[in-house]
């Protein structure tokens, strides 16, 4: 698409028609399936998955995978090993003494199978913890990404709007000098042309600001900003399907992650009510001590006198309680805000299909129309730059327009969960 000052100063229409296919409904749905409608989601989603190899919050979140595994592998081993003792004496005139011995303390109340019950929920929050940072981290790095195209696009605009105002004013004053154009209008050129600095400069600034905010969002510099992948001027669709926000809520990355950690509490309440039970230490012992041979068993038993472990169950329950209150307050909170992003990508993607069907054209024809009146002097110079400066900011609109609705699905995307499979939907 030509920038707007281009398609004035060459004379040729600022728009081509676009294309444009019938909107569907977008309201809120029991579940949702996406279907994806142009290619370029292809790339997007190897840029994203290049973030979650290189990305060191992402890496963070495999590595504390990891360790729930091994934990989880470690806890389901038993408790105790068996200790072998080994007793000599010798004696000047005496026998010798030569005794060995072992003992097992053993797992009475089965505190090991407990423990590898609450390492098993641990992993599984383990693992949504990590679905959830890559989630994170793929809605914040694109609604980066729909930032800065729209910065860059701004930019873009901004110069072409700088150029011609430049020219426009170079204009005026040859006129003036002529008299055709009175003092007022003359500086109102001038005017014109210093405020398109100033714009420009703000959109240059506006790009660096969006820039390193991506880069921030992406967690490590990019190179060539020229590789990253473009958004779409086509929207994509949600549909219905038969599940309901519930059951959509229930399979969020952080919801499972807080389902798994109450289940792991609960565990811990098993496991330190287990902890109480003492274990006791059985050992045998043989040899020779003193000329006679020897045998024997004994069983010792730690009593719990001073320390019944009690408040470890209770510290338990109260963490059980304090995280299914914090699990029904997140729960209300992202069914909530799938129903507001859902909300905001209806009324967005809504917006940018009017804008495609109706302003785009409208845009076009009042390009062609100052275009048309300003050559044959239908139009003074002043109704011309007012009218041109309204046009282009028109088109500056229509950019942010189009990274809104973007930044509106991925908010949807990260609400309701979708973003992995909406970058993997073939």
């Amino acid at each position: 698409m030509l920038g707007a000052a281009t398609a004035l100063m060459a004379g040729v229409p600022l728009f081509s028609t676009p294309s444009y296919a019938e909107e569907k409904s977008l309201g809120i749905p029991a579940s949702m399936k996406i279907f994806v409608q142009d290619a370029s989601t292809a790339q997007i989603a190897s840029f994203v998955q290049h973030i979650w190899q290189e990305s060191p919050l992402s890496q963070e979140a495999e590595a504390k995978l990891n360790a729930a595994r091994a934990q989880s592998e470690a806890d389901s081993k038993w408790l105790y090993n068996p200790v072998i003792e080994f007793e000599g004496e010798d004696k000047d005139g005496a026998d010798k003494t030569k005794l060995i011995g072992v003992s097992q303390t053993i797992d009475w109340s089965g505190k090991f199978l407990a423990a590898g019950e609450v390492a098993k929920y641990e992993l599984q929050a383990a693992a949504a913890e990590r679905d959830n940072a890559r989630q994170t981290i793929a809605v914040n790095v694109l609604s980066a990404l729909a930032d800065y195209q729209a910065a860059k696009e701004i930019l873009a605009l901004s110069s072409e709007r700088t150029k011609l105002m430049e020219r426009f004013s170079e204009l005026a004053g040859k006129r003036f000098k002529a008299g055709d154009i009175d003092q007022s209008e003359f500086n109102l050129a001038q005017l014109a042309f210093s405020e398109a600095l100033i714009q420009n400069a703000d959109a240059e600034t506006a790009l660096g600001d969006s820039k390193m905010a991506l880069e921030s969002s992406i967690g490590f510099s990019v190179n060539d900003m020229s590789v990253l992948p473009a958004l779409s001027d086509t929207l994509p669709n949600i549909a219905m399907s038969g599940e309901n926000v519930e059951e959509v809520i229930g399979n969020l990355p952080a919801i499972r992650m807080l389902q798994a950690r109450g289940e792991a509490l609960r565990s811990a309440i098993s496991r330190a009510r287990r902890e109480r039970i003492p274990d006791p230490t059985v050992s045998l012992k043989g040899g020779s001590s003193e000329g006679d041979n020897v045998i024997g068993m004994s069983v010792s038993i730690p009593l719990n006198v001073f320390n019944t472990y009690g408040s470890e169950v209770d510290v338990a329950k109260y963490k059980t309680t304090a995280q299914q209150k914090s699990l029904q307050s997140v729960f209300q909170s992202a069914k909530s805000r799938l129903m507001s992003s859902q909300r905001s990508y209806e009324l967005s993607a809504r917006a940018w299909s009017v804008w495609k069907k109706n302003g785009a054209r409208a845009l076009e024809q009042q390009i062609d129309t100052l275009d048309r009146k300003f050559k044959v002097g239908d139009l003074s110079a002043t109704d011309y730059l007012v009218q041109v400066q309204q046009t282009l900011d028109t088109e500056i609109a229509a950019k942010e327009l189009h990274s809104k609705a973007w930044k509106s699905w991925f908010a949807w995307l990260g609400a309701s969960g979708n973003i992995e499979q909406w970058l993997h939907e073939k």
